[in-house]
């Protein structure tokens, strides 16, 4: 990627920590999405299977959430908190150590993460096309809020400095969303595959921003095209 090496140097955004759950909410999120790893929605989970998962009483479930959709966008967003910090740091650091390596290490922290919460991923990636709407929209939310800070660092470290802010959004959004559903085969893949698909996740955003920036370049008066999640 096109760096600006001295923005490298400029002061990280203020990275909050993860609210830490209480016991019993994150066993039942943790159960949940254990028993949806495979494929299965949440709106499939009775009560008492997933309070059996997490050794619990079932009326333990009315203490921390009203319905299964609940306890769903919670687990969403408490996977999403800890991401999102993990990869703006991620970015900060490469951008200052070796500017150039940014694309490659945001990639492998992406997949490192996704790998650490496989089960969370596998989930997220069932609901993303899901029969729940508010499940469905809560993925898509979170990738938004994955995205919308990838521009804001891409902007702040000044890495892609002749594109508009409105291109770098687009950008991001395609690359989120392509890392996102590429994680479920590197979940699955042994480790030459995840090596190559790493490589390949490299290469897309370089040539994702390599080629926006032409097509500003030719074409300074085209329209914005928004990306959906």
């Amino acid at each position: 990627m096109n760096l600006v090496p001295e923005a490298a140097n400029a002061a990280a955004p203020e990275l909050s920590a993860a609210q830490e759950l209480p016991a019993g909410k994150r066993k039942l999120i943790d159960a949940a999405l254990r028993l949806t790893a495979g494929g299965r929605s949440f709106a499939s989970l009775g009560l008492r299977e997933l309070a059996r998962e997490a050794e619990l009483n079932p009326n333990t479930f009315y203490r921390h959430f009203d319905t299964l959709d609940d306890l769903a966008r919670e687990a969403v967003e408490s996977v999403s908190q800890r991401l999102r910090p993990m990869l703006r740091r991620e970015r900060w650091l490469a951008a200052h150590d070796e500017p150039h390596s940014v694309p490659r290490r945001a990639c492998v922290a992406f997949f490192a993460f996704a790998l650490d919460n496989r089960e969370a991923f596998l989930s997220a990636l069932a609901e993303y096309h899901g029969t729940s709407p508010a499940l469905r929209d809560a993925v898509r939310a979170n990738l938004h809020e994955v995205s919308a800070e990838m521009a804001d660092d891409v902007v702040q470290l000044a890495l892609m400095p002749t594109l508009a802010r409105d291109t770098v959004d687009e950008v991001c959004t395609q690359i989120v969303l392509q890392l996102f559903h590429l994680s479920a085969e590197y979940i699955g893949a042994d480790a030459a595959r995840r090596d190559a698909l790493v490589a390949y996740a490299e290469r897309f955003i370089v040539r994702l921003f390599a080629g926006s920036i032409l097509l500003a370049q030719h074409e300074p008066g085209r329209a914005s095209v928004q990306v959906s999640l």
